[in-house]
């Protein structure tokens, strides 16, 4: 059987030292806590703070700022994070795709994070048939993000 590569980001809300939106590599997943790489260094994090998957997203992470940031006036209070190499940029309400300033890449915008709770690394083991209807909703979703007919 082959090794499923977990990642994990900070679940909206949480007060966590890590950046918002941001993918990072799990190395170790216990029912209590998670050890990330973050920065080439092992931090332990409580699991109930972070989102799991079996999957990077291959979609921007969309992100709201929390009311104490200190955000230029013209930002609506939003902004997104690159799948790729976790860079910031803003937003624009009727993009479906936004090409990161700094690695290049061209990525669907995730307005929505529904498809991907399917897909989420619970303790315990998922309902018969839930992954396959998992990914069937991750497919239509990613499909309509890039205008393609499901």
């Amino acid at each position: 059987m082959p090794h499923v590569q977990y990642w994990a980001r900070v679940r909206a809300g949480m007060d966590c030292p890590l950046r918002r939106g941001a993918w990072y590599r799990v190395v170790e997943l216990t029912p209590g806590e998670t050890v990330l790489e973050v920065n080439s260094r092992l931090l332990r994090v409580p699991r109930a703070f972070l989102q799991i998957l079996p999957l990077r997203p291959p979609m921007w992470s969309l992100v709201r700022r929390r009311p104490d940031d200190a955000a230029p006036a013209a930002e609506d209070g939003k902004y997104a994070v690159c799948p790729s190499c976790c860079e910031r940029s803003p937003v624009v309400d009727s993009a479906s795709t936004l090409r990161c300033r700094r690695c290049g890449a061209v990525s669907a915008i995730a307005w929505s994070d529904s498809p991907w709770r399917a897909f989420e690394v619970l303790p315990g083991r998922p309902a018969a048939g839930a992954l396959a209807r998992a990914r069937a909703v991750a497919l239509r979703a990613l499909a309509t993000a890039f205008g393609l007919r499901p």
